[in-house]
């Protein structure tokens, strides 16, 4: 109930009360505070906190063990926005969607500078999650409180359609010419007295004629999305572990955390894994699965459950049981992964406390610590370059 209300209560300020967008950048990229164009690492996404405007970008180079922190605004003179929320990075060029701000920013990939000579955001939206590309000049954007998927043009940086979903998007995963979209936010059946049976879906748009095509029912509160090396999709599913609401007939809406197999052929899924969290004095189900995560040879999954990272084997359709990374520490919280789709190496933020610095590990696919390094606030979406 408590993340229900505060749900209510965060989009009720999005729609109402959002602060005002910073002014057009005037870029000042110090060469001493960029990284070096040949330089390879990994974009680190730092959401900041909620109405603050403190979300940020940083980059961490692997080879030499190295961070930049705070580039965005060393780059262009302003604070990146309200909720850096994900990252696309295309021909040379970084797209950041900033939620609470409702823009996408467009940067140069190596100098993180806006080019103002050209349109370097696209506003407009009502809560921007997501950006999938399908061509250099199309690509779709989900939206947290909106029942439309976007189409946009990122070359001209335009609103250029919508397609009718029905229900808020999430997540997108494209297998062939079909795009999967997760249902996870309940914002459009707040007033539906059914509301805890409505976020249970993944959706399938036609890329060809932009128009949704299939409902697939899967477990509650479907969060992340892969697809493996068959070319099927997988869903982890939070389950409303949290929730505290009964029905009717007396009957909890919350079920454990899911793992579902989509067959794109047949346009239907399979649960294969139930996580089976502890249960309370009140028999409550308790437990949180997040951040599903695909290996580079797509036969392994790794994800956040109870503040571990565990990894699911294809092979054995199980949770493997040689393999968990644990938090270091009763104040640590694992929040987001990402797997570098070249090494296997796997990379887990910790948001600390939400209110400061926090910090990403680097393991090796078999889990072994190689590193670690400061980010800004609530690191969260990585991005390798």
């Amino acid at each position: 109930m408590k993340r229900i209300l505060w749900l209510i209560a965060a989009l009720a300020v999005t729609m109402f009360a959002c602060k005002p967008d910073q002014p057009t950048p005037t870029p000042v990229n110090p060469s001493d505070t960029i990284p070096p164009v040949e330089l390879k690492g990994v974009f680190v996404l730092n959401e900041g906190n909620y109405q603050f405007s403190n979300a940020s970008l940083s980059f961490y180079d692997p080879e030499a063990d190295t961070v930049c922190n705070n580039l965005f605004y060393k780059a262009n003179n302003v604070p990146l926005g309200d909720v850096a929320e994900s990252m696309a990075l295309v021909d040379g060029k970084l797209y950041v969607v900033v939620n609470n701000s409702n823009n996408i920013k467009k940067l140069d990939a190596n100098t993180l500078v806006c080019d103002i000579t050209q349109p370097y955001k696209i506003e407009g939206f009502y809560s921007p999650r997501e950006m999938h590309f399908v061509a250099p000049d199309k690509a779709y954007v989900s939206d947290l409180i909106g029942t439309n998927l976007w189409i946009i043009n990122p070359q001209t940086m335009t609103h250029t359609g919508t397609i009718a979903m029905g229900k808020t998007t999430e997540k997108m995963v494209q297998v062939d010419n079909e795009l999967y979209v997760s249902n996870w936010s309940m914002y459009y059946t707040l007033n539906d007295p059914n509301s805890h049976d409505s976020y249970n879906t993944v959706q399938v748009v036609d890329l060809n004629n932009d128009v949704k095509v299939a409902d697939i029912e899967v477990g509650k509160e479907p969060n992340t999305m892969v697809s493996d090396k068959n070319g099927h999709v997988w869903v982890l599913c939070e389950g409303r572990s949290w929730d505290e609401e009964f029905d009717e007939a007396g009957v909890a809406y919350g079920e454990n955390p899911t793992l579902w197999e989509i067959d794109p052929m047949l346009k239907t899924a399979t649960c294969r894994y139930e996580f089976k969290g502890p249960i309370d004095g009140d028999d409550q189900i308790k437990g949180v699965a997040t951040a599903l995560k695909v290996n580079p040879a797509g036969d392994r999954f790794y994800m956040i459950y109870n503040n571990e990272v565990r990894r699911f084997d294809l092979a054995t359709m199980s949770l493997s049981e040689g393999f968990c990374i644990q938090a270091l520490g009763p104040l640590n919280q694992f929040y987001n992964l990402a797997v570098d789709p070249t090494t296997g190496e796997v990379y887990v933020s910790d948001v600390k406390n939400y209110m400061d610095n926090g910090t990403v590990y680097r393991y090796t696919e078999d889990g072994l610590l190689l590193s670690s390094f400061e980010a800004g606030i609530i690191p969260s979406a990585m991005l390798f370059k």
